[in-house]
Formats: C-alpha cells, structure tokens, sequence
C-alpha cells in the first residue's frame, strides 16, 4: 500500500516535470485529473455555470502559464497548488461582480430563495422572505477576503489550520477576518434579532 502511494506520487511529480517542459499530454492529463475540483470551487463562490467555467478558465491558464514556477519544495503537490490559484480566481471574481454591483451569489446554501409556506399565512411569508432577503445583503457587505473565510469556516465547517493552510497565511489573520466578517453580520442582522 505504501509502495503504491509512493509510486503514485512519483507518477505525479514527472507529470508536473513534463508539464514544466511543455509536454501537451502532461498538460491534458493535469487538467483532467484537477478539473472536478477546481469547477466545484469556482461554482461554490460564483453560483453560476458560466462564471464558474470563467473562473476554471481563468485558473488553468493562469496555472499552466506559471507552471514553470512551480516548486516541488514550496508545494506539497500540484492540486493543492492550482487549488490556491482557484481561490485566488474566485476572490478576484467576487471583488469585480461586487464593484459592479451585481453580486447575486447565496453564500448561505441552505437559504432557500422561497420558503416553504405549506401551512403558513401570507404575513409570515412574506417576513421570511423579508429575512432571507436581509440575510442575503448582509452577506454582500462583507469584502471577498472576509465572505471566503466565512464561507470556509460556517458552511464549509474547515478548521482555522486548514483555513490558513488553504489560504497560505498565519491562524490569527484568519481569525482577525472571521471576527470582523461576524461583527459586520451581527451589525447588520442586529435589528432583525431585537424585532422578534
């Protein structure tokens, strides 16, 4: 088993060579084996096909035109490495959809756009939806840096290591983004909480 696991990351790293020198196949193979994950990535943060195709876009080139970069002593491996890029693609994304006003994406996937309203009266409804709708704009407050390592610690329930290691960054920066992007929420949510 240990063999394997040696042979396979072996395997690895001379795909990453021959990419390095510009070998089209090794390329190809490095796409496949990394599209799932760096498509998944992107459509979590963007919440649509097309930017989340723009952004996978976006990596890859931006991976393969790099590639040449890449440090087998700096990078534990090739997907964690093109992962990175595809968080910084993201942020990137949602900083610019942000400035143009158009940031429509639900953070919060468990937010449904619509309640269910089987046995409920139209008032109450209507203030769920009222809520959901705050919930989503408080949410669009907070900078792209702030709504990743919410995202990354509330929904996605990732430890401040695996945050910081994921983000190449000390803990205490993650924890002083967290507690800043909760303070905004709070702030913001605050009046719903004192109406109830």
């Amino acid at each position: 088993m240990m063999n394997h696991e040696l042979e396979m990351n072996t395997n690895d790293k001379l795909v990453v060579l021959l990419a390095k020198e510009g070998d089209e196949s090794a390329f190809r193979e490095l796409y496949e084996n990394n599209y799932d994950m760096i498509y998944r990535l992107a459509y979590y943060y963007s919440k649509s096909q097309q930017d989340a195709e723009d952004i996978m876009q976006e990596t890859f080139i931006k991976a393969f035109k790099g590639i040449r970069k890449f440090d087998f002593n700096t990078s534990s491996n090739f997907s964690a490495w093109i992962y990175q890029i595809g968080l910084h693609c993201s942020i990137d994304h949602l900083r610019k959809r942000k400035k143009r006003k158009t940031d429509q994406t639900d953070s919060l996937t468990d937010i449904r756009s619509e309640p269910e309203a089987q046995d409920w009266s139209p008032e109450k409804t209507a203030i769920a939806n009222q809520t959901i709708f705050q919930v989503k704009n408080a949410l669009n407050i907070l900078s792209p840096k702030q709504r990743l390592i919410f995202d990354l610690r509330h929904l996605q329930h990732r430890t401040l290591k695996e945050i910081s290691d994921r983000l190449h960054c000390n803990k205490s920066t993650v924890l002083k983004h967290l507690q800043r992007a909760v303070l905004k929420l709070r702030n913001q949510l605050e009046p719903l909480w004192r109406e109830e």
